[in-house]
């Protein structure tokens, strides 16, 4: 492997890292104004997430194992904070307070998930690894 083609996988891997993380922060803003639990945006997150970190990356295995992985994570961690969002904004809180409410509860939080999530969401939270990995290696 040449030294140009590992930059370009580091690169994709830091280009699908950033955008799951910044779509997750996204998606967590888009529960609070839906009021209500979704995760179909992992799908959505994975395709696009896949797609750009795969065509930086020459569509390298290790950057579509990387949105495999990372989508569904950065999705169901958004989700969560979009529900503490939700729980905060109640009382006024703001971001800051959802952020508190999500580092210091992370279990409760999940808990409300896994008690209020139907068969789509878990459904959707698993077919957005194969969604990620397919974009990122697709060819143009």
């Amino acid at each position: 492997m040449s030294e140009s083609s590992n930059d370009n996988e580091g690169t994709g891997i830091l280009i699908a890292l950033g955008m799951t993380a910044g779509l997750s922060l996204v998606w967590a803003y888009v529960i609070k104004d839906q009021a209500e639990l979704m995760t179909w945006g992992a799908l959505v997150m994975a395709g696009v997430t896949g797609l750009i970190a795969g065509n930086y990356s020459d569509h390298s295995q290790s950057v579509a194992v990387t949105c495999a992985l990372a989508t569904p994570l950065g999705t169901y961690l958004g989700t969560l904070l979009g529900l503490c969002l939700i729980a905060v904004a109640r009382y006024g809180g703001d971001f800051s307070d959802a952020w508190h409410v999500f580092t210091s509860d992370t279990s409760g939080a999940a808990r409300l998930f896994e008690t209020e999530a139907r068969d789509r969401d878990w459904l959707f939270l698993f077919l957005s690894a194969p969604v990620g990995y397919g974009a990122a290696m697709l060819e143009d």
